[in-house]
Parts: structure tokens; C-alpha cells; sequence
């Protein structure tokens, strides 16, 4: 995600070195003619990163042209809760106001806002999220909440509902009676 206008200026300069990067592979028949699925893997890799790149450009520009008096709906189907700092930027550069702005706004200092949104708010607190998503206006509207199992939670159930000895909690279990007889 492309969060300010240096971040733009080094995106813009990929996507030229990319463009250089296939027309000197276009040039080189003599690599082509080597291994022709790995120089057309190359250059299709070349393309998929320009694409990704020119993506988020787009993104980016059109955060940048919205007009801050009118809403900002941003579409995000499956938002995970890891993604919720990006769409706190993305309001932020659509509403056009700075990390300043947003630190004038908020009990947060400027370079505080700075260092949360360098990690997309990975290591804000949720008090903080929320503070921030206040500041901005943000609402959440139509949202439904899905809560699917995982690996890793399906592990720890497993793990905490099965004892590894049986006979140990059925004697706590009895010990604990017999402490309120």
C-alpha cells in the first residue's frame, strides 16, 4: 500500500525498472533462445509486478482525488482484523489530512501516529484503533462477523478439553468435593 507521495515517486520508479528490465530481456535473443520458459516466466513476473505495482498507484491516486465532503465507502470483503490499519490510512489520505492532523485530533502525538501507521497499527492497542477510527469518522455498516476455526485454535480446544490423564482430574475433582464437606 502506497501511504505518501515518496512512497509513490519510488513505486512509479520500480514499474520504469521493470520496463527497462523487459525490454533488455526482449533484446537478448541469445537468452531466449537458451531457455525460453524461464526468459517468458521472467518477463511474465516482470509484467505481474508491474501490474501489482500500477494497482496500487491507482489506489493510492484515487484516495488522493477524493473529495473529503463526501463519504468514502471503501468495499473490503473478508477484512481481516490484521488489515483494519490500512483502512485507517487509506481514510486518513482520503480525508486529506496529515499524521499532524490526525495527532491534533486524537491524544496521540504526531510521531506516534507516524510510527503506527509505518506497521499499518500491527502494535496499537485496541483503545488506540478505536480512538483513531473515531478521529476519522469511520463506521462500519452492513458488517458481518465470521469466526472460522483454525489450525492453531482447533490444537488448543483439542488440548485443553482433552486431559492428558484422566485419573489426575477425576481425583482433583473428588479432592475439591471433599474440601467443602
Amino acid at each position: 500500500m502506497i501511504k505518501n507521495e515518496h512512497q509513490l515517486m519510488v513505486t512509479k520508479s520500480w514499474i520504469e525498472k521493470f520496463h527497462q528490465a523487459i525490454t533488455s530481456l526482449y533484446q537478448n535473443e541469445e537468452e531466449k533462445q537458451k531457455d525460453l520458459e524461464g526468459w517468458q516466466g521472467l518477463i511474465d513476473s516482470y509484467y505481474a509486478q508491474i501490474n501489482n505495482l500500477q494497482s496500487e498507484i491507482t489506489e493510492y491516486e484515487y484516495l488522493k482525488n477524493h473529495n473529503p465532503e463526501n463519504s468514502l465507502v471503501l468495499s473490503t470483503p473478508n477484512l481481516g482484523i490484521d488489515e483494519i490499519g490500512e483502512v485507517l490510512i487509506k481514510v486518513r489520505i482520503a480525508k486529506k489530512l496529515t499524521e499532524k492532523d490526525l495527532a491534533e485530533v486524537t491524544q496521540l502525538s504526531e510521531e506516534q501516529i507516524k510510527e503506527y501507521e509505518q506497521d499499518d497499527y500491527h502494535y496499537a492497542n485496541f483503545e488506540t484503533v478505536i480512538e483513531v477510527a473515531d478521529a476519522l469518522g469511520i463506521k462500519l455498516q452492513h458488517c458481518v462477523v465470521v469466526s472460522e476455526m483454525n489450525e492453531f485454535l482447533d490444537n488448543h480446544l483439542m488440548e485443553v478439553g482433552q486431559p492428558e490423564n484422566m485419573d489426575d482430574e477425576i481425583d482433583a475433582a473428588f479432592n475439591l468435593i471433599d474440601c467443602y464437606r
